[in-house]
């Protein structure tokens, strides 16, 4: 974990950039949240409703689409975090940018790693997220949780990075974001545990 507290401790180095259409693709953004609690780093991660259009019942990270009002990607995940789990600006600590997520949806995503305070209280909103869980990163690096997803794209067969943790699966963009994450902070040894 020396990666992580190294990458933690450090202040934040992101350029904000101006929104631009990609060729019909829509502009997102997410954080990747870390908590420190009981001598050990957790990641959050929310449970979507039943109920949605889109990424309806899976596990994502707060954040969302990319509003005319907001300012920038960053003010994007700062506003869809307080929407969806109360949790605002002053209670996170920016860390990084990761590198952008292009879906098969149709979106490319934007994601920050945020390190949360201790005294943080979260709330979801029960119309689009409906529950939350914290996962150790020392869970998410353990090779037994870690699954190739395959899926069918123009005829090519695409392997993805998939996670399952606590019978919940986690896939997509979000297993994609959090692969990169732990490339970062952990070395090949010991993600091969």
């Amino acid at each position: 974990m020396d990666k992580l507290k190294e990458l933690l401790s450090k202040n934040s180095i992101y350029q904000h950039e101006s929104i631009t259409d990609k060729r019909g693709h829509k502009n997102a953004s997410v954080f990747l949240p870390v908590f420190f609690n009981n001598e050990d780093y957790s990641i959050l991660f929310l449970k979507r409703s039943k109920n949605l259009s889109a990424h309806s019942d899976e596990i994502c990270f707060p954040g969302g689409t990319f509003e005319n009002d907001d300012m920038n990607l960053l003010n994007t995940a700062y506003r869809e975090m307080k929407e969806e789990i109360g949790v605002g600006q002053e209670s996170v600590k920016l860390i990084s940018p990761l590198s952008k997520e292009k879906t098969r949806t149709g979106y490319i995503i934007q994601p920050f790693i945020v390190l949360i305070k201790d005294e943080v209280k979260i709330k979801v909103d029960e119309e689009e997220i409906v529950d939350y869980m914290f996962i150790s990163i020392s869970e998410l690096i353990s090779k037994k949780n870690r699954r190739d997803y395959y899926f069918l794209s123009n005829k090519l067969l695409i392997s993805k990075p998939a996670y399952i943790i606590n019978n919940q699966l986690i896939w997509g963009a979000t297993a994609s974001i959090l692969e990169e994450f732990l490339s970062i902070i952990t070395s090949e040894d010991e993600r091969n545990k």
